[in-house]
């Protein structure tokens, strides 16, 4: 949110938090899976949600045994399914509101398909 103050860590504290080496940081920030922010000296600066990420990537490569190459991976498909998932959602906002203005159009006749309609909106 504009003018909201995110809570900022350095790089020591994240790795004194998590438990590994500021090399590892350094290593999962060169492989992409995350972007912290950067102080006007160049600092890395890591954000809860960056901490998050990396909680999960040491998940997937301590507690399932993923290499790297496998964290890529999942994290792809992810982001592809959060993005999926947010097309669909807006799709469903536009067939309900095509939904509504159909039904204020049609006469009592239609109201049992309409009902069905919006059902079936609803189920999506």
């Amino acid at each position: 949110m504009p003018g909201e103050k995110r809570q900022l860590f350095l790089i020591s504290r994240i790795a004194k938090m998590l438990d590994i080496h500021p090399q590892t940081l350094r290593l999962y920030e060169r492989a992409g899976f995350i972007k912290p922010a950067r102080s006007k000296g160049n600092t890395r600066l890591y954000s809860w949600e960056d901490v998050e990420q990396i909680r999960l990537v040491l998940h997937l490569t301590r507690d399932l045994g993923v290499n790297l190459a496998g964290v890529e991976v999942i994290l792809r498909v992810r982001r592809e399914l959060e993005q999926l998932q947010q097309e669909v959602e807006e799709l469903r906002r536009q067939l309900i509101a095509a939904l509504q203005q159909d039904a204020a159009s049609v006469p009592p006749s239609r109201a049992l398909v309409l009902a069905t309609q919006r059902a079936l909106a609803k189920a999506l």
